[in-house]
């Protein structure tokens, strides 16, 4: 959560902003340009969302930051990473990094579906679910044929390599497809995730004979037991 003194800093600095349609994206003096490819692109991402959304997102606020840093402060994400969602707001790095950026409209879907699912299903689910599911609410792919180690998928999600990222970030989404199946459809697992279901209820969330989290993650490995010794000093055979 962005400090008082950061929020006013970033209201004083980012006091230009382009609005299309119902997105809105505020951005310092000279960057209308990559703002208004940002608000464009946000705003055929809300367009685009599947029927069975419905109106969760009626509206699109976004921000580009005025440094790398204050981005990353921000989000709580590694300074290589292209977006995050506070409080309801899309963030991006500097319009200088933006303006490089290559696929905006696959990122911009992503985010739009982040605003979506966290506003339906509330901010309670696990991180590798809420990147996954995010982008297989909008993106077809490959569906896990296993479960994970979700411990390392969600630490790898937050690697300052971007290679390492994008790839956790097509395992989670493979995973969330996985999960979906199980539940009869992306759009049967949405309406599942309707009843805002805190941590517990999510991962005890049945899925036919089995919970979300046996069918997501890999069982942690169980501790060896200390061997203890016989009464001739040497352990049993």
């Amino acid at each position: 959560m962005a400090s008082p003194l950061l929020s006013v800093v970033l209201c004083a600095v980012l006091a230009a902003e382009v609005q299309i349609g119902a997105t809105v994206v505020r951005h310092e003096e000279g960057a209308e340009g990559v703002a208004t490819r940002v608000a464009r692109a946000l705003e055929q991402a809300r367009q685009s969302l599947p029927p069975f959304v419905g109106s969760e997102v009626s509206e699109v606020r976004a921000v580009l930051s005025e440094s790398v840093e204050a981005f990353s402060a921000r989000t709580g994400l590694p300074r290589t990473a292209a977006a995050g969602v506070v409080e309801g707001e899309v963030l991006f790095p500097p319009a200088r990094v933006v303006d490089r950026m290559e696929d905006l409209g696959a990122l911009a879907r992503h985010e739009v579906a982040h605003l979506a699912l966290i506003s339906h299903a509330g901010p309670a689910l696990p991180r590798w679910f809420i990147e996954g599911f995010a982008t297989a609410l909008v993106e077809p792919g490959p569906t896990a044929s296993g479960p994970e180690d979700c411990r390392a998928l969600t630490a790898e999600l937050l690697e300052v390599r971007p290679e390492v990222r994008e790839r956790a970030y097509a395992r989670a989404a493979a995973l969330a497809r996985r999960i979906a199946r199980e539940a009869g459809g992306v759009e049967a697992l949405w309406k599942k995730l309707g009843t805002r279901p805190d941590a517990r209820e999510f991962w005890r969330m049945p899925l036919g004979d089995k919970t979300i989290r046996e069918h997501a993650c890999e069982p942690a490995p169980q501790k060896r037991q200390p061997v203890l010794p016989s009464p001739s000093g040497r352990g049993s055979g």
